[in-house]
C-alpha cells in the first residue's frame, strides 16, 4: 500500500450526489485542491466514480515535502511555517514528508494540519486537455505525469 496525490481539475459543478459525496470524501471539494490519501480498495473505488473530475498518481517524497513547505495550512489563515512544525515535534518538512510515508498516514491523519493543499492554476497552462483520461492524451485519472504538473502548480 501507498500513498496517492489526488488533484481536482474540475470543481464539483455539475456532479452527481455520489460524484460530490466521493470527493468530499477524498477532501478534494474545490478546484485545483490537492490531497493524499492511501491506496486501498475504498480509496481507489471512489477515485474511479470521479474520474471524470480529479487526476491521481503516487506521491514522491521530495514532491510531498514541497507541497507541505509551499502550501501547507495549520489553519484558514496560518501557514505550516517553522513554528508550527516544530510544534508537531517535526524538525524539516522532509521528516513529516518521510513519516508520512512510512506509516501510511493521509493528511486527515496527521494532527494539525489542514487535509487539503489549495494550489494555483500550472504555470504555462495545461499542455494536455483537461476533458481526457490520461490514455486519451488527456490530464484526468491516473496519471503517471501528475508530480511535473503539480510541481508547476505549487
Amino acid at each position: 500500500m501507498e500513498l496517492l496525490l489526488v488533484l481536482n481539475l474540475h470543481g464539483k459543478i455539475n456532479s452527481s450526489s455520489a460524484v460530490r459525496k466521493a470527493l468530499a470524501e477524498l477532501k478534494v471539494e474545490r478546484k485545483f485542491s490537492a490531497s493524499v490519501v492511501t491506496d486501498d480498495d475504498s480509496t481507489v473505488g471512489m477515485l474511479r466514480l470521479c474520474k471524470d473530475y480529479v487526476a491521481w498518481a503516487p506521491v514522491e517524497e521530495g514532491l510531498l515535502a514541497t507541497l507541505l513547505e509551499k502550501r501547507g495550512m495549520v489553519s484558514a489563515e496560518a501557514r505550516l511555517d517553522a513554528p508550527a512544525l516544530s510544534a508537531l515535534g517535526y524538525k524539516k518538512y522532509s521528516d513529516l514528508a518521510n513519516k508520512m510515508l512510512k506509516e501510511h498516514l493521509r493528511l486527515s491523519q496527521v494532527g494539525g494540519i489542514r487535509p487539503f493543499f489549495r494550489l494555483s492554476p500550472p504555470k504555462g497552462g495545461f499542455r494536455k486537455s483537461m476533458r481526457r483520461q490520461y490514455s486519451e492524451r488527456g490530464v484526468l485519472g491516473k496519471n503517471p505525469a501528475l508530480p511535473d504538473l503539480v510541481r508547476r502548480m505549487v
